[in-house]
């Protein structure tokens, strides 16, 4: 029950941050074409061959187009005596909002590998899908949160990530 009012009052609020008034020095988007951006995060992993342990992301992307972004996904999750490792090449395409510019929500997929140890070790492959929302704090620096619904070839076959970091555009 507790877990329905903290995802209603979530959802409220993004509603309300979304559907505020656009002023008009807020209505133009810049280009983000042919930029680079790089990030890092922090949550959980749940779900993995060693139950829910602490994940750590980093990102980077070039935008081919203003909403088309590709780069790598590298995503390493650990606890006492298990450790796996992700490295993906991930599609991203960004929304722009136009009741709010600041707010950037996405879609991704990619394809790649995982390898995970626990005195013994496996790779195989790895598909991470899922989206998150970048918020912008600052001319070239954002708030984010990713969900990952990761899909892979080892025994637990299916894993979920959810990072909270930053971006940097340059």
């Amino acid at each position: 029950m507790q877990k329905r009012k903290i995802l209603a009052l979530c959802a409220g609020l993004l509603l309300v941050i979304i559907g505020r008034p656009v002023h008009a020095e807020e209505t133009t988007t810049a280009n983000r074409t042919g930029h680079f951006d790089f990030g890092a995060g922090i949550g959980p992993m749940l779900s993995t061959e060693s139950g829910s342990i602490l994940g750590l992301q980093f990102i980077g992307d070039y935008f081919l187009t203003n909403e088309l972004s590709v780069g790598p996904l590298l995503q390493v999750g650990f606890d006492n005596g298990f450790s796996q490792v992700g490295l993906t090449a991930q599609v991203k395409y960004m929304f722009d909002l136009p009741a709010n510019p600041k707010i950037h929500p996405n879609l991704q997929g990619g394809m790649g590998f995982i390898h995970a140890s626990d005195g013994r070790d496996e790779t195989d492959f790895l598909m991470p899908l899922g989206g998150g929302v970048d918020v912008q704090v600052a001319k070239h620096l954002f708030l984010d949160s990713t969900l990952l619904l990761n899909v892979t070839g080892l025994h637990d076959d299916l894993y979920v990530s959810w990072f909270f970091g930053f971006r940097v555009e340059i």
